[in-house]
């Protein structure tokens, strides 16, 4: 089973030691985003994961809400790919926490 970050321990990793992936679709992502996330939409990222991801390398997804990427954690684990899921998503935790606990604001 994959593991679960929060956005305080988000907060304590290096930024240059992760890749932050959201994987919720481009319109989503279009109305708000972290500054430092990328956008692979999921089924993207689960057809073609040896075209974004490389082995060896940290990578933390997010969805909306947690459940999609925690899906994609789940089975880019079994494939041998570091990867934690953000717990909770965007539109929780993170939305209403990001500027506060890392000193960024939503885009």
């Amino acid at each position: 089973m994959p593991s679960q970050i929060t956005l305080q321990e988000l907060k304590q990793q290096p930024q240059s030691n992760y890749h932050l992936i959201d994987i919720r679709p481009p319109y989503e992502y279009g109305r708000g985003h972290f500054p430092n996330a990328i956008n692979i939409p999921y089924d993207v990222l689960m057809m073609y994961p040896e075209a974004h991801l490389k082995h060896g390398e940290n990578y933390y997804l997010i969805c909306a809400h947690g459940s999609l990427s925690h899906r994609a954690s789940v089975i880019l684990k079994s494939s041998g790919y570091n990867v934690e899921n953000i717990k909770n998503g965007y539109n929780t935790d993170m939305r209403m926490c990001y500027y506060y606990y890392l000193n960024y604001s939503c885009q």
